[in-house]
Order: C-alpha cells, then sequence, then structure tokens
C-alpha cells in the first residue's frame, strides 16, 4: 500500500473564522466577568491585552498554518473493501456517514455542537474511490490519524 499526503495553502479565510470566534469568546467572557464584578470595561488589566488580543491573533495565524486543508492519495493496495472498511471504522467514533450521489462518501460531525464549532475549524472528511485509488480529502491533523491507523492496524 502507497499512500501520498499533499497539502493546501493556508487558508486566510479560515485564518480570520478561526480569529474572530477566539476574540469574541475571550473578550465576552472577560467582559461579562467584569459586568458582574460591578465594574464593566473591556480590559481586565493595562497588560491584558497580549492575552485578550494578541494571543487569539497570534493562535489563530499558527494554528490554520499548521493543521491545513490537503488529501491523503492511498494507492496499490490489495483489497478495496477491507481498506474502506478500516476507514469507516476509524471515522464512526466522531463522524456520521453521508453518501453522495457520486459515489463519493463525506463524513460529518455527529453532535449539534460539535457541527456549529465545525463552521469555524471546518473539518470535515470528503472520500472519493476509484479502483486503482482511494482519495482523502481533510485537515492534516485527521489525515495524520488516518495514516497512521492504516498502516499499523495489526491483522490476526
Amino acid at each position: 500500500m502507497k499512500t501520498e499526503k499533499t497539502f493546501c495553502k493556508v487558508s486566510i479565510q479560515e485564518m480570520f473564522l478561526l480569529m474572530g470566534l477566539m476574540l469574541i469568546l475571550f473578550n465576552g467572557l472577560i467582559f461579562t466577568f467584569t459586568f458582574i464584578t460591578g465594574s464593566p470595561r473591556l480590559l481586565v488589566y493595562d497588560t491584558s491585552w497580549i492575552i485578550q488580543f494578541g494571543f487569539p491573533i497570534l493562535f489563530s495565524i499558527i494554528w490554520t498554518s499548521i493543521n491545513r486543508n490537503g488529501f491523503l492519495r492511498i494507492s496499490e493496495f490489495n483489497d478495496s473493501t477491507l481498506l474502506t472498511a478500516k476507514i469507516e471504522s476509524i471515522m464512526t467514533k466522531s463522524y456520521n456517514r453521508f453518501d453522495s450521489e457520486t459515489g463519493n462518501i463525506e463524513y460529518l460531525k455527529k453532535t449539534k455542537l460539535a457541527r456549529f464549532f465545525n463552521y469555524f475549524f471546518r473539518e470535515n472528511i470528503k472520500i472519493e474511490k476509484t479502483k486503482e485509488e482511494i482519495v482523502i480529502f481533510a485537515k492534516k491533523n485527521i489525515l495524520d490519524t488516518i495514516e497512521l491507523k492504516i498502516k499499523n492496524v495489526r491483522t490476526n
């Protein structure tokens, strides 16, 4: 079995979505906390701008540059049904399977909260199968997990 991973360029749209989510969550919680304590303000301390604004911006830039979109191409395999079953057993833990009309398979998050956050993190998985190869489109972390589990499955 031969595997080949290829990654796309950094997505600016995903970076801004993640940055917006983190800025809203961090600053919303801090403003709510200061409002409850009786003195509503945006900054908790004079130097808290580093935590409140610097961290979400830097984290979103670093995270989207590390966890990029890509695809895993699996070829030269013996049994496609066995390989498809292995991939499905890996995916069914936290994803629901949706078959499309073209024969491709898509996996979406199971819970409603995970699907909501998936708007920002964009972790859907799409699998295209042909006779010669299987191509999996997903994020880098998911592709690494799938590749590791496919290659290192114990055979009885």
